[in-house]
Protein backbone atom coordinates (compact mmCIF):
# COMPACT_ATOMS: atom_id res chain seq x y z
CA UNK A 1 0.00 0.00 0.00
CA UNK A 2 1.10 3.64 -0.73
CA UNK A 3 1.21 6.38 1.96
CA UNK A 4 -1.78 7.75 0.80
CA UNK A 5 -3.55 4.63 0.75
CA UNK A 6 -2.71 3.88 4.34
CA UNK A 7 -3.92 7.35 5.15
CA UNK A 8 -7.80 7.11 3.74
CA UNK A 9 -7.63 3.21 4.97
CA UNK A 10 -7.03 4.92 8.50
CA UNK A 11 -9.09 8.28 8.02
CA UNK A 12 -11.92 6.03 7.37
CA UNK A 13 -11.95 4.47 10.03
CA UNK A 14 -10.94 0.49 8.65
CA UNK A 15 -10.26 -2.00 11.11
CA UNK A 16 -5.94 -2.99 10.91
CA UNK A 17 -5.49 0.85 9.75
CA UNK A 18 -3.26 1.45 12.79
CA UNK A 19 -1.83 -1.76 12.38
CA UNK A 20 -0.66 -1.12 9.17
CA UNK A 21 0.88 2.47 9.61
CA UNK A 22 2.74 0.93 12.96
CA UNK A 23 4.07 -1.39 10.67
CA UNK A 24 5.17 1.11 8.17
CA UNK A 25 6.83 3.58 11.30
CA UNK A 26 7.84 0.99 13.83
CA UNK A 27 11.46 0.87 13.23
CA UNK A 28 11.67 4.59 12.64
CA UNK A 29 10.29 5.74 15.98
CA UNK A 30 12.75 3.39 17.65
CA UNK A 31 15.71 4.20 15.55
CA UNK A 32 14.94 8.27 16.45
CA UNK A 33 14.22 7.51 20.08
CA UNK A 34 17.33 5.15 20.32
CA UNK A 35 19.61 8.22 18.70
CA UNK A 36 18.58 11.05 20.83
CA UNK A 37 17.51 8.89 24.26
CA UNK A 38 19.87 6.40 24.03
CA UNK A 39 20.09 2.56 24.06
CA UNK A 40 18.96 1.98 27.94
CA UNK A 41 16.00 5.07 28.43
CA UNK A 42 13.31 3.42 31.05
CA UNK A 43 10.80 5.25 29.04
CA UNK A 44 11.22 3.57 25.72
CA UNK A 45 8.50 2.31 25.28
CA UNK A 46 5.61 4.53 26.76
CA UNK A 47 7.59 7.03 24.27
CA UNK A 48 7.09 4.99 21.39
CA UNK A 49 3.65 4.18 21.86
CA UNK A 50 3.08 8.02 22.48
CA UNK A 51 4.99 8.99 19.14
CA UNK A 52 2.46 6.51 17.61
CA UNK A 53 -0.66 7.57 19.12
CA UNK A 54 0.28 11.33 18.25
CA UNK A 55 1.22 10.17 14.23
CA UNK A 56 -2.33 8.37 13.80
CA UNK A 57 -3.80 11.24 15.31
CA UNK A 58 -2.50 13.54 13.09
CA UNK A 59 -3.33 11.48 10.01
CA UNK A 60 -6.74 11.18 11.22
CA UNK A 61 -7.31 15.10 12.04
CA UNK A 62 -6.05 15.99 8.47
CA UNK A 63 -2.59 17.50 10.36
CA UNK A 64 -0.59 15.91 8.27
CA UNK A 65 -0.59 17.00 4.90
CA UNK A 66 0.77 13.91 2.60
CA UNK A 67 3.81 16.86 1.93
CA UNK A 68 6.47 14.09 3.10
CA UNK A 69 6.64 9.87 3.34
CA UNK A 70 5.27 8.40 6.76
CA UNK A 71 8.40 7.61 7.22
CA UNK A 72 9.38 11.20 7.70
CA UNK A 73 6.90 12.75 9.31
CA UNK A 74 7.61 10.02 12.00
CA UNK A 75 10.74 10.77 12.04
CA UNK A 76 9.56 14.36 12.69
CA UNK A 77 6.96 13.24 15.43
CA UNK A 78 9.02 11.33 17.28
CA UNK A 79 12.15 13.90 16.89
CA UNK A 80 9.81 17.05 18.75
CA UNK A 81 8.40 13.86 21.54
CA UNK A 82 11.84 13.21 22.68
CA UNK A 83 13.16 16.85 22.57
CA UNK A 84 10.10 17.93 24.82
CA UNK A 85 11.16 14.87 26.97
CA UNK A 86 14.60 15.98 27.52
CA UNK A 87 13.61 19.27 27.75
CA UNK A 88 10.87 17.79 30.63
CA UNK A 89 14.01 15.82 32.23
CA UNK A 90 15.97 18.79 32.75
CA UNK A 91 13.76 21.08 34.13
CA UNK A 92 12.79 18.26 36.56
CA UNK A 93 16.25 17.49 37.33
CA UNK A 94 16.83 21.02 38.44
CA UNK A 95 13.68 20.95 40.97
CA UNK A 96 13.63 17.35 42.55
CA UNK A 97 16.07 14.69 43.35
CA UNK A 98 15.06 11.70 42.14
CA UNK A 99 17.84 9.88 44.25
CA UNK A 100 15.97 10.42 47.22
CA UNK A 101 13.51 7.63 47.91
CA UNK A 102 9.98 8.98 48.98
CA UNK A 103 10.25 7.36 52.59
CA UNK A 104 13.46 9.57 53.10
CA UNK A 105 11.19 12.83 52.44
CA UNK A 106 9.12 11.94 55.05
CA UNK A 107 11.97 11.31 57.98
CA UNK A 108 13.55 14.82 57.29
CA UNK A 109 12.64 17.75 59.49
CA UNK A 110 10.53 20.68 57.71
CA UNK A 111 12.04 23.60 59.32
CA UNK A 112 9.93 24.40 62.16
CA UNK A 113 6.82 23.08 62.02
CA UNK A 114 4.79 21.50 64.01
CA UNK A 115 3.56 17.94 63.62
CA UNK A 116 -0.31 19.45 63.71
CA UNK A 117 0.61 21.66 60.66
CA UNK A 118 2.70 19.07 58.81
CA UNK A 119 -0.58 16.99 58.82
CA UNK A 120 -2.49 20.01 58.21
CA UNK A 121 -0.31 20.39 55.02
CA UNK A 122 -0.92 16.97 53.72
CA UNK A 123 -4.73 17.61 53.78
CA UNK A 124 -4.58 19.97 51.89
CA UNK A 125 -2.37 18.22 49.52
CA UNK A 126 -4.76 16.00 49.37
CA UNK A 127 -7.70 17.80 48.81
CA UNK A 128 -6.00 19.64 46.07
CA UNK A 129 -5.17 16.56 44.29
CA UNK A 130 -8.75 15.60 44.58
CA UNK A 131 -9.71 18.93 42.98
CA UNK A 132 -7.42 18.47 40.18
CA UNK A 133 -8.55 14.84 39.53
CA UNK A 134 -12.19 16.00 39.44
CA UNK A 135 -11.76 18.52 36.73
CA UNK A 136 -11.79 18.09 33.51
CA UNK A 137 -8.27 16.51 32.34
CA UNK A 138 -7.38 19.26 29.85
CA UNK A 139 -7.80 21.98 32.64
CA UNK A 140 -6.10 20.50 35.59
CA UNK A 141 -2.88 19.53 33.13
CA UNK A 142 -3.15 23.44 32.16
CA UNK A 143 -2.72 23.92 35.95
CA UNK A 144 -0.16 21.64 36.86
CA UNK A 145 2.28 22.26 33.83
CA UNK A 146 1.99 25.97 34.79
CA UNK A 147 1.50 26.57 38.28
CA UNK A 148 3.25 23.39 39.69
CA UNK A 149 5.77 22.85 37.08
CA UNK A 150 6.54 26.03 36.23
CA UNK A 151 5.83 26.01 32.57
CA UNK A 152 5.14 28.79 30.38
CA UNK A 153 1.86 29.18 28.35
CA UNK A 154 3.88 28.88 24.94
CA UNK A 155 5.68 25.41 26.43
CA UNK A 156 1.83 24.36 27.80
CA UNK A 157 0.16 25.21 23.99
CA UNK A 158 3.48 22.98 22.66
CA UNK A 159 3.37 20.37 25.39
CA UNK A 160 -0.52 19.68 24.57
CA UNK A 161 -1.01 20.46 21.12
CA UNK A 162 -3.41 23.29 21.19
CA UNK A 163 -2.91 27.44 20.60
CA UNK A 164 -1.71 29.71 23.16
CA UNK A 165 -5.06 30.90 23.51
CA UNK A 166 -6.48 27.63 23.72
CA UNK A 167 -3.77 27.02 26.59
CA UNK A 168 -3.99 30.47 28.33
CA UNK A 169 -7.91 29.59 28.13
CA UNK A 170 -7.71 26.22 29.92
CA UNK A 171 -5.41 27.51 32.82
CA UNK A 172 -8.17 30.33 33.58
CA UNK A 173 -11.04 27.84 33.81
CA UNK A 174 -8.61 25.04 35.38
CA UNK A 175 -8.06 27.87 38.29
CA UNK A 176 -11.77 29.01 38.29
CA UNK A 177 -12.63 25.42 38.99
CA UNK A 178 -10.25 24.15 41.16
CA UNK A 179 -10.48 27.29 43.53
CA UNK A 180 -14.86 26.80 43.39
CA UNK A 181 -14.65 23.30 44.22
CA UNK A 182 -11.55 23.47 47.25
CA UNK A 183 -13.28 26.36 48.50
CA UNK A 184 -16.38 23.74 48.65
CA UNK A 185 -14.14 21.21 50.45
CA UNK A 186 -12.64 23.76 52.97
CA UNK A 187 -16.04 24.79 53.48
CA UNK A 188 -17.13 21.30 54.40
CA UNK A 189 -13.88 20.18 56.67
CA UNK A 190 -14.82 23.56 58.92
CA UNK A 191 -18.53 22.18 59.02
CA UNK A 192 -17.33 19.07 60.45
Amino acid sequence: MTDEEICLFLAAGSSGAAEIVYERVANVVDAVLFRLLGPNDHEHEDLAQQAMERMIGTIISDRYRRNCSLSSWATLITHNLAIDTLRFRRRDRRAFDRHVASWMVELVPDDDRSTEQIVETQHLANRFLRVLSSIPLAHAEAVVLHDLLGHDLAEIARLTEVSVASAQSRLVRGRCKALRRLTVLERRAREK
